[in-house]
């Protein structure tokens, strides 16, 4: 076991070491008050249910309603005759009905909707609903959904995204090449498994619009769909997106908000509308299973030449987030690492499959799983340790981005290296790979893995981010963004960043969040954006924010400016408080200070479109322990090191390196959605198994603050990275541990026993 209390390289810290406050919604979390949105009940407000398809691939010959609307209890019943306005929507392509028109496109794609007095009617209405299907081919493999025979998924064909980058002489390349690696990695479904299913409240406001209550990345963006569904404007639409029961992803485009919207709209009720497990299952998005192809070489000396990336990744049904995800493998493919030449290049591709979107990760996790298995292939093949190996191949400081674009010059890859060298977990096993027990039965294996990971959106996307910093008339310092609290801890966030900016206390600050009566579109919460944009913004406010405070606390107390400070609790002098924010507030009335800050979106100047301009870095190093009797796999010891700028809140960024870890590792070890037949084979979580505390490894978890000289980004986001060192450390640890390489996740028992047999996976 590693020693917690272990000395710290120069320049890490211990973020458990560090006070930091308790989350600012701790209390009402514990206390289960206020609840998530899809736990807002009220007496009157109807239950809604959604008819989803049983076939992968049908087209709908009629729906029959009759019965259903007869019902006892039944207060709507919608198909997709019923939506007055825009039926489809979607991000870079809008291809998803919100009510399926002539056919159906996997399992669980919705049909039909009901408003009942209780859950059990509207379930029973939806037993009566008669649709007649005629069965289509359905197309699940995504490799057969790209020939030319194919049946079409969509008009158009089955090829949603494809894009290619070239870089660097591949025949010099080539030439060079001594040591060459290829193998094809496939990786696997995952579920989110979030605690809070999707799911929410739509309420007429009785003035013509509506309210809705739904778990979401984005209201702005829900607000707008749900409007042009309505065929209504925009602000007759009011969207509350914080808090939310877990989201990884799963929740960043709609899903359900569509249908409840509808049916509160048909019935000018309040309609709760919250899918269970099962249909949450067969509904909801998944992370992009990928097949990767990969060669790459190195010279003599172990430096790194060519290196050729072919992905394959499967969509499913509607596009939702799966360009982005492919654009986001083929960026990361590279890594952080220096080679002569690349060809990396990768298809996307519809079939009848469950939707696949966004992910924690999102779509750098699956290469970068294959990526670290080449680059401990290579250190072998050279002879050279796999630390040295890496750190003699990284990009220097200055360097080109990953696809040759103009990036930020960041250090995190050397510094989060060179930390990681010096960690007990790897300097305490220099053997690397050991067996123990009655006849050697447990295999030990260090496995180490170095990512790098894009903040914020590519280019191309849109980014703008709008917040507000107010003084509210009870006095609270009030940031107000559209962004949505997920769990990620972005009320300390906020906290924190205000306390720092505003010489406040933490007491002084009310965050404001995801509330479209309230909130300016700051965009979604998502690619691990938020608290860097919260960080900016703040830190263009400040000076505003002080001098309009001083300013008037100067004017109302007749003391001079200069000797005014802010503080804790309000404006200090030199023998005090002097007034308090509250008394601020009262005295400053209509003139209190509101300073609207938009952000200036911090994208490459390359012409390079969907391509990123601010990266963070993390390495880690696993131990895993395999047992050659049982074929079973435990991770007993991980240790992360994670170089994204200044640490916001020490206990946040504990949690997200702590928590995305053991997700990475369930990736690795553990996690497999099998679809059979465009049907998924688990449905629960009792099938479904994710780990539990009792599977999570020891953690060190260390933090580098420093950013090179001029550097104005500040903190790189950490609620995605985690997931992208853990999968590649463990499985790197894994194939220490059996001797063999790693080709396919999740590593079950019979992968195990087929790699000690010699057999290949």
């Amino acid at each position: 076991m590693t020693q917690p209390n272990a000395p710290l390289p120069a320049g890490v810290m211990r973020p458990l070491a560090h006070a930091d406050l308790p989350r600012p919604d701790a209390l009402a979390k514990l206390g289960g008050n206020p609840g998530y949105l899809s736990d807002r009940i009220a007496p009157g407000q109807l239950r809604g249910a959604i008819l989803g398809s049983p076939h992968p691939h049908a087209r709908i010959v009629s729906i029959d309603t009759a019965a259903a609307r007869a019902l006892p209890g039944v207060h709507a019943v919608v198909t997709h005759a019923d939506i007055p306005g825009q039926a489809d929507y979607g991000l870079r392509r809008v291809d998803r009905p919100a009510l399926c028109r002539d056919r159906v496109r996997y399992v669980g794609d919705a049909v039909a909707a009901v408003a009942a007095d209780s859950l059990e009617i509207a379930h029973a209405a939806l037993d009566l609903i008669a649709v007649e299907y005629e069965l289509l081919p359905a197309v699940t493999c995504p490799e057969a959904a790209l020939r030319p025979e194919a049946t079409a998924v969509h008009a158009g064909g089955n090829l949603l995204h494809q894009h290619r980058h070239r870089l660097g002489d591949d025949g010099a390349a080539d030439a060079a090449t001594v040591h060459r690696v290829s193998a094809t990695y496939e990786t696997p479904r995952q579920m989110h498994a979030f605690l809070e299913t999707e799911g929410g409240v739509a309420e007429p406001d009785g003035q013509g619009g509506l309210c809705l209550y739904f778990a979401n990345h984005n209201p702005e963006r829900e607000r707008q769909v749900v409007a042009a569904l309505l065929d209504i404007p925009p602000e007759r639409v009011h969207s509350v997106g914080s808090p939310v029961g877990g989201s990884y992803g799963g929740k960043d485009e709609l899903t359900v908000q569509p249908i409840a919207a509808l049916l509160a709209w048909k019935t000018q009720r309040s309609v709760r509308l919250h899918l269970g497990r099962a249909q949450s299952t067969d509904f909801g998005v998944k992370r992009h299973p990928m097949r990767i192809q990969m060669e790459s070489g190195c010279d003599a000396r172990g430096r790194l030449t060519c290196h050729r990336v072919q992905i394959l990744a499967d969509t499913g049904a509607y596009a939702t987030h799966g360009p982005e995800v492919l654009d986001a493998a083929l960026e990361h493919a590279p890594g952080p690492y220096a080679w002569q030449s690349i060809d990396i290049a990768g298809r996307l591709a519809y079939t009848n499959n469950g939707v696949a979107g966004a992910f924690r990760g999102f779509g750098a996790v699956q290469v970068q799983f294959a990526l670290e298995q080449q680059m401990d292939r290579l250190a072998h093949a050279a002879h050279l340790d796999p630390a040295d190996f890496r750190l003699r191949n990284l990009k220097p400081v200055d360097a080109p981005g990953p696809l040759g674009q103009i990036v930020v010059p960041f250090d995190g890859p050397q510094r989060a290296l060179a930390a990681l060298v010096r960690h007990p977990l790897w300097t305490s096993h220099p053997q690397r790979h050991w067996s123990d027990g009655p006849g050697g039965r447990y295999r030990h294996g260090i496995g180490l893995a170095l990512v790098h990971r894009s903040d914020g959106f590519g280019k191309g996307f849109p980014f703008g981010c709008r917040m507000e910093l107010a003084l509210a008339e009870d006095g609270a310092i009030e940031l107000r963004s559209g962004f949505t609290e997920l769990g990620q801890n972005l009320l300390s966030a906020v906290r924190n960043t205000c306390v720092h900016f505003l010489h406040c206390g933490p007491d002084d600050v009310r965050p404001v969040l995801g509330d479209t009566r309230c909130t300016p579109d700051s965009g979604p919460v998502a690619a691990s954006r938020a608290t860097t944009l919260v960080w900016h913004a703040l830190q263009r406010a400040a000076p505003q924010w002080r001098s309009q405070l001083l300013a008037a606390t100067a004017q109302a107390f007749d003391v001079a400016r200069e000797n005014l400070r802010l503080g804790a609790g309000g404006v200090h002098g030199c023998a005090g408080l002097i007034a308090s924010y509250a008394q601020l507030a009262l005295h400053m009335g209509a003139q209190r200070p509101m300073i609207t800050i938009d952000q200036p979106p911090e994208v490459t100047p390359s012409d390079a479109p969907d391509t990123h301009y601010v990266f963070g870095a993390c390495a880690g190093v696993a131990h895993a322990v395999v047992d050659s009797w049982t074929g079973s796999i435990r991770i007993t010891e991980m240790a992360l090191v994670g170089a994204v700028g200044p640490v916001v809140s020490p206990m946040g960024y504990l949690g997200q390196l702590e928590g995305g870890a053991l997700m990475g590792q369930a990736l690795c070890t553990q996690e497999s959605l099998d679809c059979v037949d465009g049907h998924y084979q688990q449905r629960n979580l009792d099938s479904y198994l994710i780990p539990t505390l009792a599977d999570a490894p020891s953690m060190d978890v260390w933090a580098i603050e420093g950013l090179p000289e001029g550097d104005t980004t500040g903190p790189r986001g950490t609620g995605e990275i985690s997931v992208n060192i853990a999968t590649p450390a463990c499985a790197n640890a894994i194939a220490c541990a059996l001797q063999s390489p790693i080709e396919s996740l999740p590593v079950r028992p019979a992968t195990v026993f087929r790699l000690l047999e010699g057999v290949f996976a």
